[in-house]
């Protein structure tokens, strides 16, 4: 009987490892992100060393207009924190750690929540016209436009991997997404590590 039991009892198969297809989708986009900032930059490093060749002694910036450095460092240190806290979600989330990727999770979002209000900010602090004749003040607000719109972007795709990954048995079952929306994040970060130099810091 026992043998019979044996040869009649069903096996349930293997779950078949999940394969990066999310990761590798995300660093297709993540490399026509950072070719198309790639050209929004070369177009306005070119204009402003064009501008300041045929106007010695000019500024590119237009007159009346404030570009401060404090707000955009801000940003810029949020924004290396976030790298950490992000980090520290694909590794909550890699030893199936529930609470303390929920933690990072919203510290990451915070991060990002509070990039987009100081941007906001700085928008009315720069009072820019953008028909001032100067193209300066088109090309920094779709400069850093764009970067805003990632941003959004990269806070969206946490936000879909949160849930899946929270609602799961196991969060883990979906570090690929999980690990995909870091790598999205991390391109934000860098890119605009760029532009705060590019853009603010050389002016």
């Amino acid at each position: 009987m026992s043998g019979q039991a044996a040869a009649t009892e069903v096996v349930t198969p293997a779950i078949a490892p999940r394969r990066r297809t999310l990761q590798v989708g995300t660093g297709f986009a993540a490399a026509a992100v950072m070719m198309y900032f790639g050209g929004l930059l070369g177009v306005y490093f070119s204009e402003r060393a064009e501008f300041l060749r045929a106007n010695p002694g000019g500024s590119w910036i237009p007159a009346g207009s404030r570009i401060e450095l404090t707000a955009p460092t801000v940003m810029a240190w949020t924004l290396l924190l976030s790298v950490v806290t992000m980090q520290w979600v694909v590794h909550a989330t890699k030893r199936d750690d529930r609470r303390h990727t929920l933690i990072a999770l919203v510290v990451t979002a915070m991060f990002g929540v509070a990039v987009i209000n100081q941007t906001a900010f700085q928008y009315r602090q720069m009072e820019l016209a953008i028909d001032g004749g100067s193209l300066a003040a088109p090309l920094i607000y779709t400069i850093s436009g764009s970067h805003l719109a990632l941003v959004v972007v990269a806070l969206a795709y946490l936000f879909v991997m949160a849930v899946r990954a929270l609602t799961a048995p196991a969060p883990s079952v979906h570090l690929d997404g999980m690990s995909a929306a870091a790598m999205l994040w991390h391109v934000m970060v860098f890119v605009y590590l760029v532009i705060w130099v590019g853009l603010f810091v050389t002016k």
